[in-house]
Parts: structure tokens; sequence; C-alpha cells
């Protein structure tokens, strides 16, 4: 063979990966060493090592030994020509992470084109292997031709078929993340920047053992007379019992993958989380330790989604004349999520399965009826993977396949609906065309504006056209071709009646900030930048806020957001050193007078400076911050926890206790401390409601239904000061009275929660959205209170009998 550089398939592979890679690197989120760059690398470098070696090894069949050795080699370069581009733009671009990025291509596609250039020696061997027709004439061309190709093809066949396993694997598992021999890692979701390649270390540790064996064999493998591959002892026994070990080690992380981390199966995770409840439609996975009650709490609502589901699609969801049914995998948190199927901060649904994947997150779940809504819109839709999309789903359409689940499910503690978001944003000239949603252009969106505006023109064509409609346009059928109307049509008449909507000017100045915001495509530095946020807070959690503070100013060197002063600012105010909360108070007072910083962050800062003055005793300048901030809010949550602040601020009991609740004098929140300052408030002014409710508040989110009726109960008897406060105790009343299937307290909560609406000048009003949202959980409730004296029934083992 020629030497390694003089190798023309080793020089186009090198020239190849260099132009792809250069490419790529205009990309932000490819300008450098990192996760994206590193699984560009990983989806061509091996294969084109592979191919290289595959090339000059049919070419000139060298002994084994040599073939594996040029594999490694051709590996190693092509490897290194990727680096070295992705290097060039982290240069050109700056770099987020040049040492962790580095690690990661290193374990990615460096060890993996290691493994390409030796699988390529194997697929040269097996080309050259071709003997050549002895009936062509001489010197033909065909039989080198013919040996080009299969080298080339039997390059290529492993990297294929190991992506095929994890196509294979993802289809048929919970599963959406992948560790494979040649690409390295990929997480499988577009929405968690924080990746957690953990188990890449000893998934990589068998990459090794692999190589190390075939390296032991090759050493005793050569051609014998007849040109066939032979074994020839080197009388090494002990290179050949350090080659079996690697083997075994090999083959040992492969078969114990799934206690490994680098793949898991459905019977895996059901195994790790231990139980299993069935309702009507829905079966829940849990983890053994939850509580039973909530169990069936969960399980209730899962089957109440369905039903609610099914009327708004206008049809029951089917599958072979049967009714549909769900499982749901209920996880204990979102990093046992990530760990055991790959999602950690993202919700997910494979409607193919009939599947949802979420962690615990109080009742009623947020996001439950969102997933189902996918797994609903399932039936109705072609092709294997049952979503939305050309070619029976295979090009996904992913407007429509969140649309119809943000259109279709109730949205909790939502003060505008998807279309009051969607005017909001065509008033700020930061509404995106259908013609980009209802394409991949979606996911060049900011998901915050691609979820919400898709939800809203869903919603529109359901009202305009009916449910039959979404349904035929789910199932592939063109939209126009349903309505009778252009695209154009459609998108001038949807804007029309967007512009029948009036909003206050709070509520664009809050849609602003909620969505006139970079993509992830779009952003600089998303991962180490996220991950470096959650560290500052997981420090600043521990007090430890000098540790905080230099994550914080890490974030803001690569992502020069303001976002990060405020941040900065706060865990200043936390700190115990020496000048630092008044070095805090000044960061914070510069934020809330700089024009040049948005709104919201500046409003931001506003609330702790009164946060700072309430926490002090000076009751007037706290108002006048709180006021200031409330005057350019929609948001009923915000500006219910403002007046609670703006109450306190006028009664000294009120203000130790509403200090520690929300605020802290020891840098955090204090909870217990709160809680003893609330109880003796409560026992002290009986007839003040608010103690009350801000403990009923506590207790509900604890999920402790009983006891927080009784403490909303006593609030709602007594005086609550603040009307938001009493519309809010009401909502919270029907919650848990639907956690506690009493039905007939749900129904009177609700027509009183109902019953604000403003008129006559009668205090804050419930918007629309929010009384739809008590609405649908009410009507929930009242489906599920039926069934609760003949529940599911105990938990069983997963895959058990009942």
């Amino acid at each position: 063979m020629p030497t390694l550089l003089r190798s023309p398939a080793t020089r186009i592979g090198a020239a190849l990966v260099a132009i792809a890679m250069a490419l790529v690197g205009f990309l932000p989120l490819f300008d450098g060493p990192g996760y994206e760059s590193a699984l560009a690398a990983g989806l061509l470098v091996p294969g084109a090592a592979a191919i290289a070696t595959a090339l000059d090894v049919a070419a000139h069949r060298p002994p084994p030994v040599e073939a594996f050795r040029r594999g490694i080699a051709n590996g190693a370069l092509l490897a290194l020509v990727a680096f070295a581009t992705t290097l060039a733009h982290g240069l050109r671009a700056g770099f987020c992470d040049a040492l962790g990025g580095s690690a990661h291509f290193a374990l990615g596609p460096g060890l993996g084109a290691a493994l390409g250039g030796a699988w390529g020696a194997v697929a040269g061997e097996l080309a050259a292997g071709i003997r050549r027709d002895e009936s062509a004439p001489p010197r033909s061309p065909w039989p080198l031709w013919r040996r080009r190709l299969v080298a080339v093809l039997a390059a290529l066949a492993a990297p294929l078929a190991s992506a095929g396993v994890s196509a294979v694997r993802f289809y048929t598992s919970p599963i959406v993340f992948a560790y494979d021999p040649f690409v390295g890692f990929f997480s499988g979701t577009l929405y968690d920047t924080i990746v957690d390649a953990s188990g890449l270390l000893t998934y990589r540790a068998g990459t090794l053992a692999t190589l190390f064996a075939a390296s032991v064999l090759a050493q005793h493998l050569v051609h014998d007379a007849s040109g066939r591959v032979s074994f020839q002892p080197q009388g090494r026994p002990g290179l050949l019992l350090l080659g079996a070990a690697s083997a075994a080690l090999s083959a040992g992380t492969l078969v114990e993958g799934a206690r490994l981390g680098h793949f898991q199966t459905s019977e895996s995770i059901a195994a790790e989380l231990g139980a299993l409840s069935r309702g009507q439609r829905c079966e829940v996975v849990y983890p053994r330790g939850v509580r039973e009650a909530d169990v069936q709490r969960f399980v209730r609502e899962c089957d109440a989604h369905i039903e609610a589901g099914e009327r708004w699609l206008g049809a029951p969801a089917e599958v072979a004349g049967q009714p549909l049914r769900v499982r749901a995998y209920l996880f204990e948190s979102a990093a046992q999520k990530g760990a055991l199927m790959g999602a950690s901060r993202t919700y997910i649904a494979k409607p193919w399965r009939r599947e949802v994947y979420l962690q615990a997150a109080g009742y009623p779940h947020p996001t439950l009826g969102h997933e189902i809504m996918h797994v609903l819109a399932g039936a109705f839709a072609r092709g294997p993977f049952k979503i939305a999309g050309r070619l029976g789903g295979w090009l996904p359409d992913p407007g429509l396949i969140e649309g119809i689940a943000v259109a279709g499910s109730p949205r909790e503690g939502e003060d505008l609906s998807p279309r009051g978001w969607a005017k909001a944003m065509k008033d700020l000239g930061i509404l995106p065309p259908l013609s980009r949603l209802f394409a991949l252009g979606f996911l060049a969106e900011n998901s915050s504006t691609a979820y919400t505006v898709s939800g809203a023109f869903v919603g529109h064509v359901r009202e305009t056209y009916g449910p039959a409609a979404v349904r035929a346009w789910y199932g592939g059928k063109p939209l126009p071709e349903i309505t009778g109307a252009s695209w154009g049509d459609m998108e001038r008449a949807w804007h029309a009646d967007l512009d029948a909507l009036s909003l206050p000017d709070a509520a664009r100045a809050q849609a602003k900030a909620r969505f006139d915001r970079p993509a992830v495509f779009e952003r600089r530095c998303p991962h180490v930048v996220d991950a470096c946020t959650q560290k500052a807070e997981q420090l600043r959690a521990r007090g430890d806020h000098e540790g905080a503070i230099a994550e914080y100013r890490r974030v803001l060197a690569l992502d020069q957001s303001p976002a990060a002063r405020v941040a900065i600012a706060e865990t200043r105010l936390a700190s115990d050193a020496p000048g630092s909360r008044s070095e805090g108070v000044r960061e914070l007072e510069g934020i809330a007078g700089d024009a040049a910083i948005p709104r919201h962050l500046r409003d931001r800062a506003a609330e702790r400076l009164g946060d700072v003055a309430l926490a002090a005793g000076d009751r007037e300048r706290a108002a006048t911050w709180y006021g200031e901030v409330a005057g350019r809010l929609v948001d009923e949550d915000r500006l219910r926890t403002l007046d609670v602040k703006i109450a306190a601020a006028h009664d000294d009991r009120a203000r130790a206790a509403v200090v520690e609740l929300l605020i802290g004098t020891r840098g955090a929140p204090d909870r217990l401390r709160a809680a003893e300052l609330l109880g003796a408030w409560a026992a002290q002014a009986p007839g003040d409601g608010l103690p009350s409710y801000l403990l009923g508040r506590q207790y509900l989110n604890d999920g402790r239904f009983d006891e927080a009726a009784d403490r909303l109960d006593r609030a709602l008897a007594a005086h609550l000061p603040v009307q938001r406060v009493w519309i809010e105790a009401e909502r919270l009343r029907l919650v848990a009275a639907c956690g506690l299937d009493d039905v007939e307290t749900a129904r009177r909560m609700f027509a009183q929660y109902a019953a604000h609406d403003g008129a006559a000048g009668a205090g804050p009003a419930v918007s629309e959205e929010r009384r739809d949202a008590a609405l649908r959980l009410l009507e929930r409730c009242d489906r599920t209170a039926s069934r609760a004296a003949s529940p599911a029934g105990a938990p069983e083992p997963p895959g058990g009998q009942k």
C-alpha cells in the first residue's frame, strides 16, 4: 500500500471531511468543539475512515495486521482533520467550552473514527476476496469497479447497521437517546440543552476493549497460500489471554448495557420503576415509593384527559375497533427520567406506542393533557409513527403535531389563550408566517413562539371548520383541500380574527419578554450557558454564593445576557460577605434604571429592590417598587404575589411571615420558619384569612389535600382583604376538592370562581383562559368522581395480572 499521506483514498476522504466540517461550522451551534460538532463529525468521519481504508485494503490486500493499522491510522487522521476544522471555527467565533467540547469530540467521533477505520480493514478484506471472472477479458476494468463498489458498500454496512439498531430501539422502546459505536452519543431531544453523556465513558471503555481485542486477533491472522485469511499462532499466549479478556469486557458492556445506562427497554424501565396501576383507559408505570392516593389520582386524571381529548377531537380514538389505551410512565424526577429514557427536561409522547413519559409535577399535572393529545391525535394519523406529515409521517409537520396538542389540552395558569398571545405577537411584528410553522421551519423558531402560534391556528381551524377538518388534516389530507381556501386566504382570515381582539399594553410587554427570544439554533453556547446556570443555582442553594457568582460571570461572558447580571445581583443579596448586599442593591438599581435592558428584566430588578425594602421594613419604598412593576403585568400569579407583598408592607405580623415565605432573610425562603410564623399569625388574628390561605397553598403544593381544604375553608370563611387572593383561594379550593373527589364542593367553588367577571368595576376578573382551565378541571373531576368508589385496584408489579 502507499503510505498514509500518499493514499488517494485517504487524501480524498480528508478533503471531504474538511469541507463538510467547514461548511457545518458556520451554523451557530456547530462553531467550535461541542456536542453538535461532535455529533456531525460522528455521522461523517467514521464512515469516511471506513471507506478510505476499505479501498486501500481491497486494492493492495496487505497482511491483516497492516490493514488493521492502516484503518486505525486513517481514523485518527480524519478525526484530527475534523477536529482541526472545528478548532478553526472556534477561533473564528469564540470557544464555548474548549476542554469539555474536545473531550466530547475525542470520546465521540475520535474513537468512532478509529473503530470505523478498523471496520474498513474488514470490509476491504471482504472486497479483495472477490475473484476475477475467468471468462472476462484480460485487464478488464469490471472486476476493479466491482471490488471498489463492494468495498464501499461493505465499509458503510456496519455504521448503517449500527444506526439501524438505534432506530429500532427508538421505535420499539421508550428511549430517545442513543449510544452508537461510531457516532458516540445522541441525546435525542432538541430542547434539552443540558446534555448528560455520563454513560459515554463506560461505553467507550467497551470500544477500547473491542479495538484491543481486534488488534490482538489481527496479529494472529495471515493470508495462506490460497489467499484466504487463516489463524496463525504467534507463541504469545499472554497476548491471546489479554485479547480474550478484552473481548469479554466488550461483550460485557453490550450485555449489561441497560445497567450501564447505554440503552433501556420497556421491561428494564418498568422494572426500575417497579409498580403499575390500571384505570379505565390508562395504565401508569410509576416508582414504588409514590403514595397510593397520588397514583390513583393520577390514573383517574389520565382517564379523564382521554375523554376530554376525544370530545375536543369530535370522535373516539380507537385501535382496531377498540378504545385506545394509553400507558403513562411517571418518573419521580427529571433526573430519573433523563437517565432511563433520555428526556430530562422535555415531556415526551410516542403516539405509535401509545405512551407518554412525564415526571411527577403535582395535581393537576401541567402537561399530562398535552401529551395525551399527541397519542389521541395519532389514532387519526397515517404511517408507522402515527404523526402528522407528508409521506405518511415520514416527513413530519411539527407545527400540526404540536399545534393540535396545544389547542386541545388545558393550559393551567395562563392569562391569555394562544389566540391572545398570537395577537400580541402580531402587534409586536414577531408573528411567524404559517408557511414556516407548518413545515420543518418550526424547529428554527423559539419553542414558546412555535408552540403557541401553531396552537392558535389549529384552534382557529377547529372553530372555523369543525373538529372533522382537524382530524382529516392530521390524517394527511391537505388543509386547502379540506377548507376550499388557499393557505394565503386562511392566513389573512386568521389575521383578521386576531385583529378583532383588544389587548392591554401590558400583554404586549409580557409577550415581548416571553416570545421575542432566539431559537435554540440561534443561541450562543446554549449547552454551556444552561449548564453553568444550573450549576450556579445549585451552588447558590448550598450557600456557595461566590461559586454561584463565578458561574453567572461565565454565563455573562458567553451569552452577554442581562439576565445573568440580575442573577449576580440577586446572589449578592443572599451573601453574608461584607458589603455584598449593598453592592447587590447598587447593581439592581443600575439595572432597573437602564433603558437598554429589556423591560421584563428591569421589572425583575425592581421587584427585588422592593423585596429588599420590605425585608428592611421600609414600607413605602417597597410598595412603590411593587406598584410600579404591577402596572406592567397581566400575569395574575405575579400580580397576586405583589398584592400580598404590598399588604404585608402595612402589617408587621404579615411582613415577617411573608418575607420568610417569599423572600427569605437568610438568602432564600425558609418554609419551616414561615410555617411557624403563619401559624402564629393565624392564631393571633383568627379573622384574617390571609395566613390560612398561604398555609393552604403550601399544603396543596405538597399534595396534602385534606389539610389544604381545611386551611382554605378557614381562609374563605374569614376576611381576605386582597381580592386576587380571594379569587385564587376559590380556585385552589376547587383543585383540593377535585383531588379529594368532592364534586359538590368543586362545583360550588367553580361557580364562585367563574362569577368574578369584573363587571361594574368589582375588582380583578378571572380571565377567559383561566376560567376555561378551571371548567376543564371540573369536567375531569366530575367524570372521575363516579369511579372513585371503585378504583382501578391495588398497585401491581409491571407485567403482573390483576
